[in-house]
C-alpha cells in the first residue's frame, strides 16, 4: 500500500519492525558514532559557547549608570562654585538641606590641595570650567549606553528581559531625577518667575497678564527676579497650573522651588515611560536607545528639573497626544495636544501636523459619522479654549491673546543667536556691506525665519499621513526655529530632542544631539562673569557642520561600497520531504474508495 509521507501513524507501525534490506545493498561497515562521542573527539572543532549578549548588556548599562551618578554627586560643589553671585537657590537649599554640604568633595583638604596644584580653584571661573568638562564626560556616557542599547536591540530579547532592560533604565533614571532634585545652585530665574504670577492670582488677587510684578506691594520673590519684567507671557493653562506649587507652599521660597522641581522629575519621568511604549510601536528595536538618550540626558536633568523650565510639561502633553493617538484615542489625542498649544503657544504648529494626521485617519469613516465626529472635536476644543482663558479675559482681551501669541513667534529681543553673532560681528567690523546690515535686523531675520519654517510647515502638511511623519516633521520645524530665532536660550532644546528622538529618524536624532551638546556650551558661557555675546559661533554653527559633513561623508562611503558589497550566499536548507503533486499522487484502489 502507498503510504503518504506525512503519514505518521504509519512511520510509527514500520518503525517497529525490522526492514528487509534489498538486493545488492551491503549494510553500512563506518561505525556510527553517538554524539557523546563526538563531543569527546579533540581532533574535531568543537563549538564555542557564546555568552548572552543581553545579560553582558544589562550588566554594562547597569555599571554605566553607577558611573553617570558618582559623576552627577560630583557636580554639587561645581554647581555652587560656578555661579557664586547668581546661586539664588544655594542659600534656600542649603537651610532646608544642611547634608549637602557632605558632598562638597571640593572642600576636602587632600583633594583641595591637589586642585590648587592643577589649577587656582579661588573664583567661579575654576569651577565652571570644571564643570564644563564634568558635563561633557557625562554626555560621552551617555552616547556609549546608547551605543551599547542599540547594538543589544539587535539581538532576540525575551519579554521578561526586555522588561528588566526597562526596570534598569527608569530606576537609574529616577535616581539621577533626584541627585538634580537637590542640586545646589540655580542660574535660571524662571522657577521664581512662575511663582510670582501664580501668587499674583492667590495672594494679590489681580491678572498676570496685564498687572506688572514690580507694582507689587511687599513681593515675597522681589529679589529673586529680573526688576524689568513685564506681565506673564505664558499660556494660560501654565498659570493654572502654577496655583498647584504656590498654594500649599504659602510663604517658603525654599518649598516653592523643591515642588516645581519635584513637579518637574514627576513630569521627566512620566515623558520616559511614554517614550518607552511610543517607540514600542513606531520602531520596536529603537526604544531602548532611544528612552535612555532622553532619560539619562544631563542636558535634559540639568535643564529640565535643576533649572526648572515648564517645557517639561508641554512635552508631557505631546506624548500623551501621541500615546493615545496609537491607541486609536483620537479625540484624547487632540484634547491633550490642544493643553500643550494652551502652555505654549508654538506647539500650535505641530497641532496643524496632527490635525493632518486625524484628516487621513478619518477618511475611512462613513460620511454622516465624520462629520459629526470633526463637530464634536471642534465644539469641544472651543469649550477648552473659552475655559483657560475665561478667568484672565477681564482687561485682556482678544489684543491681549495676540499679543502673547505673536512675541510666541516673533521675540521682542536678540540674544545668544546667530543673528545676535551676526550683529556682533558686523559692529566691530569696517565697512561691512549694507546687504549683511539689512540681513542682520531683527525684523528681517524674523522674517528669513518664518519663510523657512512656514516652507517646512507647509511640505508636512502635504506630506503627512501619520503619527511618525507629524512627529518627523515636527522635529524639523522646532529644530529650523532652535537654529533661526533671534532668542537663543539652552532649554529651547528640549522640545525639539524629544520630537526628534520619537521621530525615530537617525540624520535628526545626530542634528538634535549635537544641538543637545550645544546648549551645554551654551549654560557654561551662561556661568562667565561676561557672557558672550557670539556664543552661537559655537553653539549652533559647529553642530550644524559637523552634522552636514558627517552626513556628506556616510552618503559616500555607501554609495562607494554598494558596488563593491558581496552578496550573501543563501543559506543551503536541510533536505525535507516535499508534498508531491496531485497529478504524480498514487490513486486509492477501488475496494478502498468502495
Amino acid at each position: 500500500m502507498n503510504q503518504y509521507p506525512g503519514y505518521s501513524p504509519s512511520r510509527s507501525l514500520r518503525a517497529r519492525r525490522t526492514q528487509p534490506a534489498l538486493p545488492g545493498i551491503t549494510s553500512p561497515t563506518t561505525p556510527i558514532m553517538t554524539q557523546v562521542q563526538l563531543s569527546q573527539r579533540t581532533d574535531l572543532p568543537q563549538p564555542t559557547i557564546k555568552k548572552r549578549p543581553v545579560r553582558r548588556a544589562q550588566w554594562g548599562l547597569l555599571l554605566l549608570g553607577l558611573l553617570l551618578v558618582l559623576l552627577y554627586l560630583a557636580l554639587y560643589p561645581l554647581f555652587a562654585g560656578a555661579a557664586l553671585n547668581r546661586a539664588y537657590a544655594r542659600p534656600l537649599l542649603m537651610d532646608a538641606f544642611p547634608w549637602l554640604s557632605h558632598f562638597y568633595w571640593t572642600a576636602w583638604t587632600p583633594v583641595a590641595r591637589g586642585l590648587n596644584h592643577i589649577a587656582p580653584f579661588n573664583n567661579s571661573t575654576a569651577y565652571a570650567n570644571l564643570l564644563l568638562v564634568f558635563l561633557a564626560i557625562a554626555f560621552g556616557i551617555l552616547l556609549i549606553a546608547a551605543r551599547v542599547a542599540s547594538r543589544v536591540a539587535r539581538e532576540r530579547i525575551s519579554p521578561g528581559e526586555m522588561r528588566l532592560l526597562f526596570c534598569i533604565i527608569l530606576l537609574l533614571a529616577a535616581l539621577f531625577s533626584l541627585i538634580f532634585l537637590f542640586a545646589p545652585a540655580i542660574i535660571s530665574q524662571d522657577a521664581f518667575l512662575y511663582a510670582l504670577y501664580g501668587r499674583m492670582v492667590t495672594v494679590y488677587h489681580v491678572n498676570p497678564y496685564v498687572t506688572v510684578p514690580g507694582t507689587l506691594p511687599a513681593n515675597l520673590l522681589h529679589n529673586l527676579v529680573p526688576q524689568s519684567v513685564g506681565p506673564a507671557s505664558y499660556g494660560p493653562l501654565w498659570i493654572d497650573t502654577t496655583l498647584a506649587v504656590v498654594i500649599p507652599a504659602r510663604d517658603s521660597v525654599a518649598n516653592i522651588l523643591i515642588d516645581f522641581r519635584l513637579l518637574a522629575l514627576a513630569a521627566h519621568l512620566a515623558n520616559a515611560f511614554l517614550i518607552w511604549h511610543i517607540l514600542a510601536r513606531l520602531r520596536p528595536e529603537a526604544r531602548i536607545a532611544g528612552t535612555l538618550l532622553y532619560a539619562w540626558n544631563p542636558v535634559v536633568l540639568l535643564l529640565g528639573i535643576a533649572e526648572m523650565h515648564y517645557d517639561l510639561f508641554v512635552i508631557l502633553f505631546i506624548l500623551l497626544a501621541a500615546f493615545f493617538y496609537q491607541r486609536k484615542a483620537f479625540l484624547l489625542g487632540w484634547v491633550c495636544l490642544l493643553l500643550a498649544t494652551l502652555m505654549n503657544a508654538l506647539v500650535l504648529l505641530l497641532l496643524l501636523l496632527f490635525m493632518r494626521a486625524l484628516w487621513k485617519e478619518s477618511r475611512a469613516m462613513l460620511g454622516g459619522h465624520r462629520f459629526l465626529w470633526w463637530v464634536s472635536i471642534l465644539g469641544l476644543s472651543a469649550v477648552i479654549v473659552v475655559l483657560a482663558y475665561y478667568p484672565y479675559w477681564r482687561g485682556w482681551g482678544l489684543a491681549g491673546v495676540e499679543k502673547q501669541i505673536r512675541s510666541a513667534f516673533v521675540p521682542d529681543m536678540v540674544l545668544n543667536s546667530l543673528d545676535a553673532a551676526v550683529i556682533h560681528l558686523r559692529v566691530w567690523s569696517t565697512g561691512s556691506p549694507a546687504a549683511i546690515a539689512w540681513i542682520a535686523s531683527p525684523l528681517t531675520w524674523s522674517i528669513i525665519a518664518a519663510v523657512v519654517i512656514a516652507i517646512l510647515l507647509l511640505l508636512g502638511l502635504w506630506l503627512v499621513e501619520n503619527l511618525e511623519f507629524a512627529l518627523l516633521f515636527g522635529s524639523w520645524i522646532y529644530l529650523a526655529a532652535l537654529v533661526l530665532s533671534p532668542l537663543y536660550q539652552p532649554w529651547f532644546i528640549l522640545l525639539p530632542l524629544t520630537l526628534a528622538i520619537c521621530s525615530t529618524n537617525t540624520r535628526t536624532t545626530l542634528l538634535a544631539l549635537l544641538l543637545a551638546a550645544g546648549a551645554l556650551l551654551s549654560y557654561y558661557f551662561s556661568l562667565w562673569p561676561q557672557p558672550w555675546v557670539s556664543q552661537a559661533l559655537v553653539n549652533i554653527g559647529p553642530p550644524l557642520l559637523i552634522w552636514g559633513w558627517t552626513l556628506f561623508f556616510t552618503s559616500t562611503w555607501r554609495m562607494t561600497h554598494a558596488q563593491n558589497s558581496e552578496q550573501v550566499p543563501a543559506v543551503k536548507s536541510s533536505p525535507r520531504f516535499s508534498r508531491p503533486p496531485w497529478l504524480s499522487r498514487p490513486s486509492w484502489p477501488s475496494a478502498r474508495r468502495r
